[in-house]
């Protein structure tokens, strides 16, 4: 992950950092700024995500719910990358910041050239005690469970290019980013090809969900899902109900009858941490792509049968990147849920767009 996340930049999460400073400072041998008795002030203010995602309330995705920032050495010196000064909030009482900006962090620092780095919505306080980090390498190689998230609190993450903290007053931004992916159903559309299938309240729509999802991250984005234990899959190969919070990788709901020619436009979404597998089939247990999975039963006049209709998202999934699936129901689905149904048997319409910008494209299989 760059340090500027130039790949990442938009409104979803802003952090204004002004840096107050007086007195007067000289260089020492490693080129960094020494204070001549005053530090540097830096307050932090943390501006809130703007997007909205589908099937998330406004709410929920401006929901900041603590804050973590590190102020790192950098430059020539031995001691570049060393901690210098650290400061949280949220994690005696959870923050309640769903508008507006975050304005309560107060560091003071020394002068000279530094990095600074923002965690939002963790679920460690690693600025003191046992949890503590002493090194910007240190911070980036720790690990989050998504197990440990909500849809009110998702983790973000973002860091500055090197900075030149001097006398007199600065100002720079630094924007976080979602470390996870969101997979949504957007709607369902009942549009079977059999005359037998076309009667009313032979179809019902049921719980949908991911299947094989990778539940563990470095708070630097990087991730290797092939390298990753089994235990820390989520999951696999069958749906779980209770891996996570209700709704963050499965949704119980009501079952909705659903005539030929209509849709159910309710979304759905859900997260998953970035996923570059690539499909399988195989019955045992191995490190594969995510598959977004609908349940779905039909009535034969006497009874009703269970199907599924798994859809892999090619290409994988990326951090902080929305995926809109639309599906179109032709014919039975699987009797599987890892296997998927072929293409003439339903009709996914893909939207994979950037979860800040909103570009997207349409994609069908």
């Amino acid at each position: 992950m760059k340090k500027n996340l130039n790949l990442m930049l938009s409104p979803l999460a802003g952090l204004l950092l002004l840096v107050l400073s007086c007195g007067k400072a000289g260089p020492d041998a490693g080129g960094r700024l020494q204070p001549a008795g005053d530090e540097v002030t830096l307050t932090v203010r943390l501006g809130t995500p703007a997007t909205k995602v589908a099937a998330q309330s406004a709410t929920n995705e401006k929901m900041i719910r603590n804050v973590q920032v590190f102020v790192f050495r950098a430059g020539p010196g031995t001691d570049a990358g060393n901690l210098e000064i650290a400061a949280s909030a949220g994690f005696n009482a959870e923050l309640e910041v769903a508008s507006g900006s975050y304005d309560a962090l107060t560091l003071k620092c020394s002068t000279g050239q530094r990095e600074v780095w923002a965690v939002v919505n963790d679920s460690r306080d690693r600025t003191s005690g046992p949890e503590a980090v002493t090194t910007r390498q240190e911070l980036l190689s720790q690990t989050h469970q998504l197990a440990d998230s909500r849809k009110d609190k998702l983790l973000m993450c973002g860091g500055s290019d090197v900075l030149t903290l001097r006398e007199g007053k600065e100002e720079i931004r630094l924007d976080v980013h979602r470390l996870a992916a969101s997979v949504v159903l957007q709607s369902v559309k009942n549009d079977f090809s059999s005359p037998a299938y076309q009667k009313p309240g032979v179809f019902r729509v049921e719980d949908c969900y991911l299947l094989n999802v990778p539940g563990r991250i470095r708070l630097d984005g990087g991730i290797e899902p092939a390298a990753l234990p089994a235990e820390a899959w989520l999951g696999r190969l069958s749906a779980e109900k209770t891996a996570c919070e209700p709704g963050l990788i499965y949704d119980q709901v009501e079952p909705k009858l659903l005539d030929y020619g209509s849709t159910d436009t309710t979304p759905h979404a859900f997260y998953s941490y970035p996923n570059d597998c690539t499909l399988s089939e195989e019955a045992t247990w191995g490190p594969r792509a995510t598959l977004l999975v609908l349940e779905a039963s039909l009535y034969n006049g006497t009874a009703w049968t269970k199907y599924y209709y798994p859809v892999a998202l090619t290409g994988g999934l990326v951090s902080n990147r929305q995926y809109s699936v639309a599906l179109t129901i032709h014919r039975p689905g699987s009797l599987d849920p890892n296997i998927p149904v072929k293409f003439d048997d339903v009709t996914p319409v893909i939207q994979v767009s950037d979860w800040e910008t909103g570009e997207s494209y349409d994609r069908e299989i």
